[in-house]
């Protein structure tokens, strides 16, 4: 068995068992209708993909290379109530601290909405000397791990979504949405909880639906189900947002910046 997988003149190299591929053959400047559609598979086969190019990435090439993902949104609709904070396009660590608007815990973006980015990408153009890496936590391998218990517990379960844990969000929408989801392209299913954006339970008791909730928080972040690339200047990363899990390291000081881009989404499904 091998951790290499060539298709064409594409290669996905597995970066961790549960999750991420690093992918060769694919130029800044690709546009072909083609691979867009198989790298879009392995988006959804692997969680999230890396891309090493040698030098930094461009606004315009970032957002070109953007059109193989996907239909970009205009602009992320949820977003930090901080009046200082200038309209920049890009994540600036030293406007918008990690711990302070919990990017630095494990989290799909937008749940609160109807319909939540399907995925997303980053490019950083100025790093910390150490740290401020962004782990992923697979949700494949969140669900599979569970007990039977506890899958079946959770099967057609639907949960409310909303931003009281975010109280520094200008927007306050809600949502409801299944425990357990299907992807849509590879049929299989995955936990959709997250510890940012999941309020409650419905049908059960506030205690009964907070412990079991903090019990899929903490199993989220068991380390099996992650994966780790330190960022560097000229990397794309793209994930799926409802088959893996993202957070932020604040283990860093000095400025990290990266541009950003998020994909519009559909109602997630079981």
């Amino acid at each position: 068995m091998t951790n290499v997988e060539t298709i064409a003149d594409i290669r996905f190299e597995k970066v961790a068992v549960p999750a991420g591929a690093l992918v060769h053959g694919v130029g800044i400047d690709e546009s072909d209708p083609q691979v867009a559609k198989r790298l879009n598979q392995a988006l959804h086969d692997h969680g999230v993909l890396f891309f090493d190019f040698d030098h930094v990435v461009t606004p315009g090439e970032f957002n070109s290379f953007s059109r193989l993902f996907g239909e970009p949104e205009d602009g992320y609709p949820l977003s930090v109530d901080n009046d200082d904070a200038p309209e920049t396009p890009f994540i600036d660590s030293d406007i918008v601290p990690m711990k302070d608007v919990r990017i630095n815990v494990f989290h799909t973006d937008g749940t609160a909405l109807e319909n939540p980015p399907q995925a997303a990408m980053l490019t950083p153009f100025e790093l910390p000397e150490v740290g401020g890496d962004t782990m992923f936590a697979s949700m494949y391998a969140a669900w599979d791990d569970l007990s039977s218990f506890h899958q079946r517990l959770l099967e057609d379960v639907q949960v409310q979504h909303g931003t009281t844990r975010l109280p520094f969000l200008r927007e306050s929408p809600s949502a409801v949405h299944p425990a357990v989801i299907r992807d849509a392209v590879t049929g299989r299913k995955m936990l959709f909880v997250n510890a940012n954006y999941t309020e409650s339970i419905i049908g059960m008791s506030a205690s009964e639906s907070e412990s079991l909730l903090q019990m899929l928080f903490a199993h989220i972040n068991t380390p099996e189900y992650h994966v780790r690339r330190p960022w560097r200047l000229g990397t794309i990363a793209v994930w799926e947002e409802r088959v893996v899990q993202h957070r932020g390291l604040a283990d860093f000081t000095g400025p990290r910046k990266l541009r950003r881009i998020t994909f519009k989404g559909d109602r997630p499904s079981a």
